[in-house]
């Protein structure tokens, strides 16, 4: 009895590290992949930057925006759009706002210049980073929730709204980043913010915007928008 006692539990034993071992290297490419798709991110936003500053005054430009969506509404592809407005651009748009600050941190009237995208259906990197993640589901799985299966597109669902969360997470921390390294101070001179944004959902990206910016560079926009 014994003998058969300690056979079982070195074999729990063993099962219970080969799945610990399964994990960890799940775990780990998983890593490896977010990690490749947040570096290259990263180089892309600090290259378009730099081609902001060469086609613009930088004493004029004042922030830069990233603008949230999903290639199709497909929550398999969610991206950012960077974006930015001048000084210059608010004088302007003035005219048209309901106030000065209205032109100046409304996107709205804000120069529509898409500089980079971040993530979306054309990065080869996301798709791998999402396929490595237990948030992955195939084009046959969409097609059918969509079509027919109601149990299975709210399954989806939940996984697609966990991967764009998770993918916010890695785009607020390249917000942070570029603080961090002085890329933007750098570039033009001073810190200037990121905003984070959603067309037609502006309380959550106004969250996303504070986790990612110094407040007191944001203090004149969260103003605008708390008190709209």
């Amino acid at each position: 009895m014994i003998k058969i006692s300690l056979y079982k539990i070195k074999a729990v034993f063993l099962h219970t590290f080969l799945k610990t071992q399964e994990l960890t290297t799940t775990i780990l490419i998983v890593e490896k992949e977010r990690i490749n798709f947040t570096e290259k991110s990263y180089e892309k936003l600090k290259n378009a930057i730099q081609e902001i500053v060469n086609e613009e005054n930088k004493n004029d430009v004042y922030t830069l925006s990233l603008c949230y969506t999903c290639d199709n509404d497909d929550l398999r592809f969610p991206k950012v759009t960077l974006n930015y407005n001048t000084l210059s651009n608010v004088k302007e748009e003035a005219y048209n706002a309901d106030s000065i600050e209205e032109a100046k941190w409304h996107f709205d009237y804000w120069l529509q210049h898409d500089m980079e995208t971040i993530g979306g259906k054309k990065d080869t990197l996301l798709k791998k980073w999402f396929a490595k993640t237990p948030c992955y589901y195939t084009d046959e799985e969409n097609e059918r929730a969509i079509e027919e299966d109601e149990d299975l597109y709210e399954k989806l669902l939940k996984k697609g709204d966990k991967f764009t969360k998770e993918f916010i997470k890695e785009i607020i921390a390249l917000v942070k980043r570029l603080f961090d390294e002085n890329v933007l101070e750098q570039n033009f001179g001073k810190n200037i913010p990121v905003l984070l944004y959603q067309k037609d959902l502006e309380e959550l990206p106004i969250a996303w915007t504070k986790k990612a910016n110094p407040a007191k560079l944001i203090k004149e926009f969260v103003e605008y928008w708390d008190g709209d």
